[in-house]
């Protein structure tokens, strides 16, 4: 039975109907990752895509994983699939009509076997769906790893069932550190305390606002940081929130082995109370780091100021605060920047109408994934990508600027290149120079604007 198209878009409101609308005009010019995009990002269906213009061209050049998911969670037919173009000997392997292509095994059913590895629950598994796939050959394999369009459980399958060798993986020019690491992965996922069971933020401190859509980068941003204030030893634990205690020391230790952390669930916020003693203070700086799920941040966006009331004890206090603003970098995905530009403008207007600007020294917009830029000024690359791709959003920070008389600031960020998605090449700060120039730009923009030495030293680009 197929997916009513209208009953997907009757949740929808009128501005994100309009922007699907858009969306489902030109889906016949996408590319297959950029259709894959726009089904997880936007939550759009393959029958949704489907009907709005994906041709059989595109159908069949979509990774047999990815159908299969569609199948299995959107109910979609066999005779939808074969209207629509799909070629039969895929449809075939699919639903494991022949001998020579049994059904593909769900990766639920292969991780609920007694070999199984444990299952790690989230809202959005990104491992769940690529394990999909059919059985594929050694070549096939070495293929997909060299385009680096597998993920990680496939490769540590591989490697297990002995289709591929650590010999053929350090042919492709991976090194034997990294595939070391890649075969002891595990997925960096922090646990989830209901709000309610938190304590409040501890007072005359300064609370660190980490907002961004999901997938923009906040937490793998914290583990980074919190990575390098530890080697350097510039922070102190607290023990005013021991989740977040746990939850900084997940992170620290998935980064001292280059694992980025999993996208945090809808429901999820937590904060980490440390202190920072920088080089020449005698003093400590007391800080509350908030990470808040990118779900949550979407439902701000979309539902108003409501969504904030359950978090209230979080930001109705003197603490003065900092909100770092996490601009997922895209290189030329117009339709991603324009919903993004919207989401960050409604969520900067609702803290406005909350009164949180009242309280607020500084607003960073950080742009991350900087070694992606074009350019090897990468702080100027974030100021005139922000101008560019987000003049509305700026705009309004501007205007608020004017009024609650905050320090704004642009700047870039960037962890290095990752492979398999969750996975960073080089680990080491000392030959992977981005896990210590970021991290350190960060905390001079915090100590400069948040108490010692306020408005001096960084430049101030806005």
């Amino acid at each position: 039975m197929s997916l009513n198209i209208n009953s997907s878009f009757m949740s929808r409101s009128n501005s994100e109907q309009a922007l699907v609308d858009f969306i489902l005009r030109t889906i016949s010019s996408k590319s297959t990752n950029e259709i894959i995009d726009i089904h997880d990002k936007m939550e759009l269906t393959l029958n949704e895509l489907i009907k709005g213009g994906l041709n059989a061209s595109q159908l069949n050049a979509l990774p047999e994983y990815f159908i299969q998911n569609c199948i299995e969670k959107e109910n979609i037919d066999k005779e939808s699939l074969e209207i629509a173009g799909l070629e039969s000997s895929i449809i075939n392997r699919l639903f494991g009509i022949t001998d020579e292509a049994p059904k593909v095994e769900s990766w639920e059913t292969i991780l609920n076997t007694d070999e199984a590895e444990p299952v790690f629950d989230d809202f959005h598994n990104p491992f769940e769906t690529h394990s999909n796939e059919k059985n594929l050959s050694k070549t096939e394999i070495l293929e997909l790893i060299q385009l680096n369009k597998i993920e990680i459980p496939k490769i540590k399958e591989a490697l297990e069932k002995h289709i591929i060798e650590v010999s053929d993986l350090a042919n492709l020019g991976l090194s034997y550190e990294f595939i070391e690491r890649l075969q002891g992965f595990y997925i960096v996922e922090p646990e989830i305390i209901p709000f309610e069971q938190l304590p409040p933020l501890r007072n005359n401190a300064s609370d660190i606002f980490f907002l961004g859509m999901k997938g923009s980068g906040k937490s793998t941003m914290l583990a980074s940081l919190f990575a390098y204030a530890n080697s350097t030893g510039v922070m102190r634990y607290k023990v005013d929130n021991q989740a977040g205690n746990k939850y900084r020391n997940e992170l620290v230790l998935g980064m001292a082995q280059g694992y980025l952390p999993q996208s945090t669930s809808k429901e999820f916020i937590n904060f980490i109370p440390v202190d920072m003693k920088y080089e020449g203070q005698k003093n400590y700086q007391e800080l509350n780091f908030l990470d808040m799920a990118g779900e949550k941040f979407r439902s701000v966006a979309e539902d108003g100021i409501n969504e904030f009331e359950s978090y209230k004890k979080y930001l109705d206090n003197n603490n003065r605060k900092c909100l770092v603003f996490i601009i997922d970098y895209y290189e030329n995905n117009r339709v991603e920047t324009l919903r993004q530009d919207q989401n960050l403008q409604m969520v900067f207007t609702q803290l406005i109408a909350y009164g949180i600007l009242e309280k607020t020294d500084a607003v960073y917009l950080v742009v991350t994934k900087a070694d992606l830029f074009p350019s090897p000024d990468k702080k100027g690359y974030a100021d005139s990508y922000v101008n560019s791709k987000y003049r509305n959003f700026l705009n309004t920070c501007k205007e608020a600027k004017e009024t609650y008389k905050f320090v704004l600031k642009s700047f870039p960020y960037s962890i290095g290149p990752t492979k398999f998605q969750y996975l960073l090449e080089d680990c080491d700060p000392l030959t992977n120079s981005n896990l210590v120039e970021y991290p350190k730009l960060l905390l001079e923009q915090l100590e400069h604007d948040m108490g010692y030495k306020r408005g001096g030293g960084i430049k101030t680009w806005f």
